[in-house]
């Protein structure tokens, strides 16, 4: 049976990308296992249930190696485990990753062992490098973007200016914040952190209306 793994790092990324390579290399869709977490563990829901129905003779396929784990050792420890469960391992963006290594790995022992699983240590540092310069260079492009005024992060529901009309409103008329809920058409917690970010202070007003 031939199985995709797919990981990206946030609930906030996308993993349309690794999922379409998989599609186009043959993998059926209800045979794709994702995890959309940080992979600081190999803890996570999505791997366990893939392990779960890997016997061996099986194939797993993923886009790229460094989805497996999120640094080498990491990655290392799976691939090894995989191995030696008999589970062959198809890299997309990395073909020479099976024929070259990890068939040298399965194949031989001692020194031939010895260097394919230095080269995979080797592979594994370029792929963590990769994504560390991508790292950096993400956080430079914000850093630029946010001197030239660039805002990121979720946008405002409501403005400040209209939070503050209204809230003053409802003080001057002695209302409640659940109507100003409703209003405005936003929740408690929403209503909460609108006061917290805009009104200093938190007067006793607001929990004896709620």
């Amino acid at each position: 049976m031939v199985y995709g793994y797919c990981r990206v790092s946030t609930k906030h990324q996308n993993l349309k990308r690794q999922i379409d390579a998989l599609l186009n290399y043959g993998v059926e869709r209800e045979n794709i296992f994702v995890d959309k977490i940080t992979g600081k563990t190999l803890e996570r829901d999505g791997l366990k249930s893939l392990k779960t129905v890997l016997t061996s003779g099986d194939t797993l396929v993923i886009k790229e190696i460094d989805r497996l784990g999120r640094n080498r050792k990491q990655t290392t420890m799976l691939i090894k485990e995989l191995i030696e469960n008999n589970v062959e391992i198809i890299a997309l963006d990395m073909p020479y990753l099976k024929d070259f290594i990890i068939e040298e790995i399965k194949r031989n022992k001692g020194f031939m062992e010895i260097m394919a699983t230095t080269l995979l240590a080797m592979v594994l540092e370029i792929s963590e490098q990769e994504r560390n310069k991508i790292i950096v260079r993400t956080k430079e492009g914000r850093d630029k973007a946010l001197e030239f005024g660039v805002k990121f992060g979720r946008k405002e529901k409501i403005s400040k200016k209209k939070f503050l009309y209204h809230y003053k409103e409802m003080i001057q008329y002695d209302g409640k914040p659940i109507d100003l809920q409703k209003k405005l058409g936003i929740c408690k917690q929403t209503y909460y952190n609108y006061k917290r970010k805009y009104i200093k202070g938190e007067s006793a007003y607001d929990k004896s209306k709620q």
